[in-house]
This record gives structure tokens, C-alpha cells and sequence, in this order.
């Protein structure tokens, strides 16, 4: 069975691709197409990552696997699209190039009973602008018992003689 992966960059223009490849393929094989539908170099690292349902990052599968030989992390040539992908709807994050940070969703749109083995690219809207997107993290706070929120609050003043 093929599935179709729908690829949609994060930029404030439409960058959307379609691609028919076979669920049995890895991760590495979506990767490359991927890399070969939006026209990019291939020469930088690149991760998928799997989410819940806010987008936090629950686990990454990279490129290569870095770690020593005793980790449980794998690479995308070890992993199955179907394994990641199980169902129409199912969401991952694709990340390429660590410091552009261009960042993408891919979703598993719809099954295929096509059963050719041969990875299609079969739509493309929008180009890919020159320059990734800024992309701004958020600053977690850290409490802080000295600020101004605390200043009418004094946790002792009830035992005052």
C-alpha cells in the first residue's frame, strides 16, 4: 500500500507538497523525497520528530544516530514510515538544517491503492522562499519569590507577635 504525505512548511506563504510513497518505505526514503520536492541541497543534518497533540517534541529520529552503540535511538534507515505514520491524519514533524531551522508538517493524508514501488511526486504549491523563517521560542519563567506579583504577600505575617 502507498500513502500520500502531504509536506507543509511553516512560512506565512503556502509551501505545500504531495508525495505517493510506499508505507513500507523508511524514514530516510521520505527524507530524500522530501529533500529532492522542495529543490533542497541535501547536505544538511535533518530529524523527524514524533508530537503529541500541542506539538511537544517527544522523540526525535535524526538523519544518523551520533549516540553510542548502546542507545535506543534510531535513524531514519532503521524506521518504517508506517510505524511512525498509522493512521490518516497522523502528524510529524520534519526538521532540516539546525541553524535555518526550516521546520515542516507532515501528514499522512490518505492511502493509495496503487502499488508501485516507485516514490511520486504528485503535487506542488507555493516556492520555497530563499530564507527559513524566524522562528521564536518561548521563554519559560523562572518563579521568582522576590517580584513585584509577591510584594502585598508575606507568608509569615500571621505568626507576628
Amino acid at each position: 500500500m502507498n500513502y500520500i504525505i502531504t509536506i507543509h512548511l511553516e512560512h506565512k506563504e503556502d509551501v505545500i507538497r504531495n508525495i505517493e510513497i510506499p508505507s513500507d518505505e523508511t524514514l530516510e526514503a521520505l527524507h530524500s523525497a522530501i529533500i529532492k520536492s522542495l529543490n533542497l541541497d541535501g547536505n544538511e543534518m535533518a530529524s523527524f520528530y514524533i508530537t503529541n497533540e500541542e506539538f511537544e517534541l517527544l522523540q526525535e529520529i535524526p538523519l544518523y544516530n551520533f549516540e553510542k552503540k548502546d542507545t535506543n535511538m534510531l535513524s531514519m534507515n532503521k524506521i518504517k514510515i508506517s510505524s511512525v505514520l498509522t493512521k490518516k491524519g497522523s502528524k510529524i514533524l520534519y526538521i532540516y538544517d539546525f541553524i535555518k531551522m526550516w521546520r515542516f508538517l507532515v501528514t499522512f493524508s490518505k492511502e493509495s491503492n496503487n502499488e508501485s514501488k516507485v516514490i511520486k511526486h504528485l503535487e506542488k504549491i507555493g516556492e520555497m522562499p530563499n530564507d527559513a523563517p524566524e522562528i521564536k521560542f518561548e521563554e519559560i519563567k523562572e518563579f521568582d519569590p522576590f517580584s513585584e506579583a509577591f510584594e502585598d504577600s508575606d507568608e509569615f505575617k500571621d505568626y507576628e507577635g
